[in-house]
């Protein structure tokens, strides 16, 4: 990082004053000017290069620490860092993503072996994708490409925490862009069984009297629990792997009571209105998606704070209004585009909750 970004003036007055030091005594040890030090310390001007070993001797600390190196970010930063350019960019539409893209790339490039930057973006890249379709094809493309490259990277530094994710995700590039055979021998690199050490953990954290750390353990598990199983449920309504519609019922029914046990965003009117077309139901469809819009123009559902606080806390409203609001727009465009739509266009229920859906945009 380039050094007048490094903003090193604070660093340097705290340290001298801890020091006990004056601007005309530190000058003195350095063999410059009291106006010199004063400029560095407003950051008006930055010391020579051939000076930052000296200054680091004379104010008692390591050049790392004048220059506020880090080598990596903590897990807590680069969600915080993350999520501050996704709502960023939600905020700058249409053309957010290009901020968001940069402001990604600098941080990348500023923590080259940071894993955990580096499996976040792989899930960036697929949020911007999402919500800002508009990009292009060529845009997407690259944003593919580099998912690809990133996720290489996460498997390579043998992260344990990120390498087998790494794997399936590069795994389902291959099996979706690629070559499927290919990805079938990233997915039999995986161990068969895993064993989850969420509840050995939590024992610990007991036996070492650390009871809010070990009540956060296990509902921060619970709730990537509910929501792998919301999204496989989701991916069951598929006809392919259930042709029987009785069964897609079951399962739709199975993903809205778990959405409404613990307060999660319920879609399930979304994967009904679906199983309603299969079956020719218009009327049961429309009604389908009159229910769906009312949840995507309604307020956001947060996690039950019962069952989830401290471990999980909830989104930001304005951030969960604006993936609302994406949510919305990528429907309409759905709606709009989808031959299998044009039936219920006229339907009035559908046209009712379709205008609903248009003046929420």
């Amino acid at each position: 990082m380039e050094l007048n970004r490094m903003k090193i003036g604070a660093a340097i007055a705290a340290r001298r004053k801890e020091k006990g030091l004056t601007q005309e005594q530190l000058a003195a040890r350095l063999g410059v000017s009291a106006p010199a030090v004063s400029k560095w310390e407003t950051d008006t001007s930055y010391p020579d290069i051939t000076l930052l070993c000296p200054l680091a001797r004379a104010l008692g600390t390591s050049v790392d620490a004048l220059l506020q190196f880090e080598e990596t970010l903590s897990d807590e930063e680069v969600v915080r860092q993350i999520n501050q350019l996704l709502e960023t960019a939600m905020r700058q539409q249409p053309d957010g993503w290009q901020a968001a893209e940069r402001q990604l790339e600098e941080l990348l490039h500023q923590y080259p072996s940071c894993t955990a930057l580096q499996y976040n973006a792989v899930a960036s890249y697929d949020a911007l994708t999402m919500f800002f379709p508009a990009a292009g094809e060529e845009v997407r493309t690259r944003w593919r490409a580099r998912k690809r490259q990133l996720l290489e990277q996460v498997r390579e530094s043998g992260n344990a925490a990120y390498w087998q994710t790494a794997t399936i995700g590069l795994a389902m590039l291959e099996l979706t862009d690629g070559d499927a055979e290919t990805g079938a021998a990233l997915l039999r690199q995986l161990p068969e069984r895993v064993g989850d050490p969420t509840g050995a953990w939590a024992q610990y954290y007991l036996k070492t009297g650390q009871p809010v750390k070990a009540l956060e353990t296990i509902q921060k598990q619970l709730y990537k629990l509910v929501s792998q199983s919301q999204s496989l449920l989701a991916t069951m309504m598929n006809p392919k792997l259930l042709p029987e519609p009785e069964r897609q019922r079951a399962v739709c029914e199975a993903y809205g009571a778990l959405a409404r046990a613990f307060d999660f965003p319920d879609m399930s009117a979304g994967l009904a209105m679906e199983l309603c077309l299969q079956e020719g139901q218009p009327d049961e469809a429309a009604a389908c998606f009159a229910r769906y819009v009312e949840v995507l123009t309604g307020p956001p559902a947060f996690p039950r704070a019962d069952i989830f606080a401290p471990g999980v806390t909830a989104k930001h409203p304005e951030s969960a209004q604006a993936s609302h609001r994406e949510l919305r727009r990528l429907l309409l465009d759905e709606i709009h585009k989808e031959e299998k739509y044009r039936s219920l266009l006229d339907h009035p229920v559908f046209a009712q909750a379709l205008t609903r859906l248009e003046n929420s945009i």
